[in-house]
């Protein structure tokens, strides 16, 4: 049988991936749609994502700007009330019979899994699955039309956190959690023809696992800096700004290394203040927000005026992989960046010329210390980096870059 491209139509591409990506709010979603935009002229693509809400059903309607067509399923736990909590308690008890993660049970439901199987006789010219939890629809699939998009090796980021977690119960639940999801990334891996990584840190430990029988790609990624260049000069000389998602652990972790580490040695800096974007604070942490100086924003539609007004950006994360897409926003916003070496791990910026590189509690006051000293510091950084930025993340060499790449790949197949 003919594959679609060999027609004379345009080629076809079916996209699965667990939730909508749309809007583009955060840093997964911001991936994938960019990469939808660079394609849509040359491909018709199809995108299968699972709904966490009813409401995503107008958005999965507004992504079809983007593609040829969206087919949305509502994630089954996410109907009700009563759904959730049968859910909570039938895939628990799979995750202990069968050694099934509840990560695999949640995005991949046996609904996504239908909705895949009606979706594979029309015959695509690649299918690009995204995480490895997904992994278990490739089989529908001819294995060579197959990508599978990891966002970062998730073996990796749980092992880090089993090995930080100090509470026992949280501890033993951490290190279950590493081992049971481990076995799955790596037969997700090993099994897979083709890889889509984010950096080439998470590429080479690609590799590493699956063996030279795989082909391992960084898919090019692109930020609209134009989109993101900020409006003057002006900034505010002593704020501090902490952006990331709150229902991610590595950014709960992160913010705590912030208000019990770092926080109580800033008390020096005059007309400091504390800026936290990405919904509202951990329960153990919420008391933080009473200083006067902080100030806890929770979750916004648009990041660029908090972007556009703090003195700097600390990422101050202890673990984690795959690419920090805040770090080059607040890069093309032009807001200098102080952050620990797994948050920059795999992107191609120099310490000391395009960022601040800072591990321990000390180096973070330090650092942000210098940039209330000296009004110099900041802005030869920011200058830098994103100098930087436009030479590897433009969204111009991105799209030439993603078009190229995708062409290879169905050439091959």
């Amino acid at each position: 049988m003919k594959r679609v491209s060999d027609t004379g139509l345009r080629p076809r591409i079916l996209w699965i991936k667990p939730i909508l990506p749309y809007p583009p709010n955060q840093g997964t979603k911001v991936v994938t749609f960019g990469l939808l935009q660079a394609l849509q002229k040359e491909y018709d693509i199809t995108v299968l994502a699972r709904l966490l809400d009813r409401r995503e059903e107008t958005l999965a309607k507004e992504l079809e700007r983007w593609c040829a067509r969206v087919v949305p399923v509502l994630a089954p736990n996410r109907k009700s009330i009563v759904h959730r909590v049968f859910f909570k308690a039938y895939y628990g008890l799979k995750s202990i019979l069968f050694r099934r993660s509840l990560k695999s049970l949640y995005d991949c439901p046996g609904a996504f899994v239908r909705a895949a199987e009606r979706l594979a006789p029309e015959r695509y010219d690649l299918v690009v699955i995204e995480y490895w939890q997904l992994h278990r629809l490739s089989r529908l699939f001819p294995p060579r039309a197959v990508a599978l998009f990891t966002h970062d090796i998730d073996m990796q980021v749980n092992r880090d956190l089993s090995l930080l977690e100090r509470n026992l119960f949280r501890k033993i639940a951490a290190v279950r959690r590493w081992l049971l999801e481990r076995r799955e990334e790596l037969r997700a891996y090993k099994h897979a023809k083709t890889v889509f990584a984010l950096t080439e840190q998470d590429k080479r430990a690609v590799q590493h696992i699956a063996g030279s029988s795989c082909r391992v790609e960084v898919v090019p990624f692109g930020v609209d800096i134009a989109r993101f260049s900020p409006p003057g000069p002006e900034r505010n000389a002593g704020e501090v700004l902490f952006l990331g998602a709150m229902s991610a652990a590595f950014n709960r972790d992160a913010l705590a290394f912030f208000v019990t580490k770092i926080y109580p040695l800033l008390g020096g800096i005059e007309g400091l203040s504390i800026t936290i974007v990405g919904g509202s604070l951990p329960d153990d942490l919420a008391s933080f927000a009473r200083n006067r100086e902080v100030e806890v924003v929770g979750n916004v539609s648009d990041i660029r005026p908090f972007l556009h007004r703090a003195a700097c950006m600390i990422v101050p994360l202890r673990y984690g992989g795959g690419l920090r897409i805040r770090i080059l926003e607040a890069m093309a916003a032009e807001l200098p960046v102080i952050c620990t070496t797994p948050a920059i791990a795999g992107m191609p910026f120099e310490a000391g010329r395009d960022y601040l590189l800072a591990d321990s509690p000390e180096e973070f006051a330090e650092r942000i210390g210098a940039f209330m000293r000296d009004p110099v510091v900041g802005p030869a950084l920011a200058g830098n980096a994103k100098e930087r930025l436009i030479e590897h993340y433009s969204k111009e060499a991105q799209e030439l870059r993603v078009k190229t790449l995708f062409k290879s790949i169905i050439d091959s197949a």
